[in-house]
Parts: C-alpha cells; sequence; structure tokens
C-alpha cells in the first residue's frame, strides 16, 4: 500500500502534543516574567510550527505549519517593530513615581494625597523640565495662603492636566497665581488633573466631591475647556476608559440632561475574565498600539458633551446659589473639524466663554511662545500668569498688578 511519506525516513520523530506542553508552558512563563513577552511568544511558536513541520510525513501539514510559522513570525516582527518605536516615545513622557495614579470610582484616577512628586520629562537628552507636584489631604493639587473667613470669593478650578499645571511647580499653576494675586483675597482650589475631562467637573459636584475637598462657599467656578474634551466625555481616549460615564437623556422641557451610568470599562472590572484577558493582551506592543486608537469624535459626542457641560452648571448654582460659571477656551487649531465646532457650540448654548487667543497676544499666529517647551504643548508659567490676571480682574472683579513676571 502506498504512504505519503515526503519528508525524511529515518530520524527520530518528534511527539507533538509533548512539545506542545512545553511552548504552552514557556509561553506562560514568557508572559509572566520576561519583558516585550509577545516578542518571545512569536519565536516560540513559530519554531513548534518549524520543528513540527520538519518531523511531519505529510506534504499538506508541512506546507500548513510552514506557512503558519512564517505568519507568526511575520507577527513577532512587527510586535518587536512596535515595541521598539513606542518604547523610544515612551521615553520621551513623563516619568512618575510609583503610585502617583491611584485608582479612583469617582474619577477615573487621582493622586495619592498628602504627597509631593518630584516628575522629569526628557526629550532624548534634552531635559523639558524638573519639577515637584504637591497634593494636601483633600487630594488637590496645593493652594497658596489666603484669608481664611476674610476672603471675598471662593473659586474652584477645573480642567486636565492644563488646569494642574503640568510641567510646572506648585506656584506656577494658574489657580495659585489667582490666588496670590489678588492677595488671597480669593481662596483657590485646583481639581485639575491629568486627563480630566468635563465629566470629572460633573461628578465632584454630583458626588460630593467638591462638598468634600473644600470648606467655603463656592461663588465661582472656571473650566478650562480643550477641544479633546468631547472625546473624552465619551470614553474615546484610551486613559478615559474608568472615568465616569453620563449617558444623554431628554430633559423633559425639550432640551438634554444626562444620567450617570457608572464607567466605560464596567464590562472589564477587575477580577473578571474580561479584564484578565485584556490585562495579558496590553503586554503586547502590538495590541496596546491599536486599543489606544480611538474613531473621531461626532455630533453624538459633542451633543453628550454639551450636556454634561450645562449639567454642572446647573448643579453647581443648585448647591451654591449665585455661583457664577465661566468657560476658559484654549483653541486647539490642529486642523480637526471639530475643533472648529466645539467653540460655537458652547457659545450657543449660552455659556459665558472667554478665548485664550484674545487673552494671550498673537496666540493664534504664534501659539509655541506660550507653551512650556518645544517638546511639550502645556501652557507655560507666563501663559498661567497673564490668564490668571484677565481671570482676577474679568470674573472675579480683583484689582491685581500690573506687572507680568
Amino acid at each position: 500500500m502506498a504512504h505519503d511519506t515526503d519528508g525524511p525516513a529515518h530520524r527520530a520523530r518528534v511527539r507533538p502534543l509533548p512539545v506542545l506542553g512545553a511552548v504552552a508552558a514557556l509561553s506562560v512563563a514568557a508572559l509572566a516574567f520576561l519583558p516585550w513577552p509577545f516578542v518571545w511568544l512569536a519565536v516560540l511558536w513559530s519554531l513548534f510550527c518549524f520543528v513540527v513541520a520538519w518531523d511531519s510525513r505529510r506534504r499538506f501539514v508541512r506546507v500548513v505549519l510552514i506557512n503558519a510559522g512564517l505568519v507568526v513570525l511575520a507577527v513577532g516582527g512587527i510586535e518587536t517593530l512596535f515595541a521598539t518605536l513606542l518604547t523610544r516615545r515612551d521615553r520621551r513622557e513623563a516619568h512618575y513615581p510609583p503610585g502617583y495614579f491611584q485608582l479612583d470610582d469617582d474619577y477615573g484616577g487621582a493622586p495619592t494625597k498628602n504627597t509631593s512628586a518630584h516628575i522629569q520629562k526628557w526629550h532624548d537628552s534634552t531635559l523639558v523640565y524638573d519639577v515637584t507636584y504637591s497634593f494636601g489631604p483633600n487630594g488637590l493639587r496645593l493652594s497658596p495662603p489666603d484669608r481664611g473667613s476674610d476672603a471675598k470669593a471662593c473659586a474652584l478650578f477645573f480642567s486636565d492636566s492644563f488646569m494642574l499645571g503640568e510641567g510646572l511647580n506648585d506656584d506656577q499653576t494658574l489657580p495659585w497665581r489667582v490666588g496670590v494675586l489678588t492677595g488671597g483675597a480669593v481662596r483657590v482650589a485646583n481639581f485639575g488633573f491629568h486627563g480630566f475631562g468635563a465629566q470629572q467637573m460633573l461628578v465632584a459636584f454630583d458626588h460630593g466631591r467638591v462638598a468634600a475637598a473644600t470648606s467655603c462657599r463656592v461663588t465661582n467656578v472656571v473650566y478650562l475647556a480643550i477641544p479633546d474634551h468631547v472625546a473624552r466625555a465619551s470614553g474615546l481616549a484610551w486613559f478615559t476608559r474608568h472615568s465616569p460615564r453620563y449617558d444623554v437623556i431628554p430633559d423633559g422641557h425639550g432640551g438634554d440632561s444626562v444620567l450617570y451610568h457608572g464607567h466605560f470599562d464596567d464590562a472589564y472590572r477587575p477580577g473578571s475574565s474580561s479584564a484578565a484577558v485584556e490585562r495579558q493582551l496590553l503586554k503586547s506592543w502590538l495590541y496596546r498600539w491599536a486599543s489606544y486608537l480611538e474613531r473621531p469624535a461626532d455630533d453624538d459626542d459633542l451633543r453628550r458633551y454639551l450636556a454634561i457641560v450645562a449639567a454642572t452648571e446647573r448643579i453647581a448654582r443648585a448647591q451654591y446659589p449665585g455661583c457664577r460659571f465661566d468657560v476658559l477656551w484654549w483653541g486647539m487649531h490642529v486642523g480637526n473639524p471639530l475643533d472648529e465646532v466645539v467653540l460655537p457650540a458652547l457659545q450657543k448654548a449660552g455659556f459665558h466663554v472667554h478665548l485664550v487667543e484674545d487673552i494671550l497676544p498673537e496666540f493664534r499666529e504664534r501659539p509655541s511662545s506660550w507653551l512650556l517647551s518645544p517638546y511639550d504643548a502645556h501652557p507655560s508659567a507666563r501663559a498661567d500668569d497673564l490668564l490668571a490676571r484677565y481671570l482676577a480682574r474679568e470674573i472675579l472683579a480683583m484689582p491685581v498688578p500690573d506687572t507680568v513676571r
């Protein structure tokens, strides 16, 4: 009887099942202990395919396994390329000490209370900034001393790293400068943090975080808005997936309101099988890059965002009657069509909007002159100082010195 015996006739046979078990065990070890584990997985499984193919006596099996091995090896090569490129990119990001970011079921993430963190950012061999961020017992970045019960106003500042003061020391942030420029007549609270958006501002009022973090009667709320907050309000960015989720509902008067629905990643709660799988997949640089991609924000996202900002204003004024709500708009003008839509939408919705480009001279023509560095697009200390002077004069109605430091 004829047989398909194209392979070598005389050699020690490879037993596929024991080899498969060994490769599976090594794969688990690679995932648990090795850097760039998916590169090692590609090497292991491509070798498995080649070894079994070499030993097989069936031409069809050999062809399938060799091609499978080449495909796995190609994926490993792509993984290596992404690992190299993204590692280099990550080295250019700010370096935060362990424990700096804490899981927070209201905000999504928050700093550790009562801490000071030394933060550096490098662009290759160039030091971009070397600063210290200090956070008080309320979890907010430190504010300057004020006049206590003699303070004339209490102003809360909301936004992301722009308001936090990314790359700036404590005494250079916009809220701190407002407090100092007004001689302590305004008590300030900086609710800004990395990656925050309008939804964190709303949840701060909605879940009692404002009341817990402040001891004064709020007279002013200042929200610094950027175009990307539209996408963040819908959880499109990877770093917003544990942020609070507010969905649009009718307000009963022909308009929109919002309802709190947990977090965008509630299907991936810690301890769930989905979270376990996601945790392993995120060890792949290729998967991490793909998971960081986001679709462009659309009209539905803009509608959600506007409803969140409007709900914040309503709740703030309900909790603190007479409270003033102002939006400080920092336009990016980077070519995203939605960027040019958000500002008119905020204005049409009736918010008090103040344009950064009307406050900082030649902002639209030379925006880089108001940025921290050619390697970092956050506001500089000079920009925050000038913005603080405007807010103190035009919104808080406080006299401030004319000298711009």
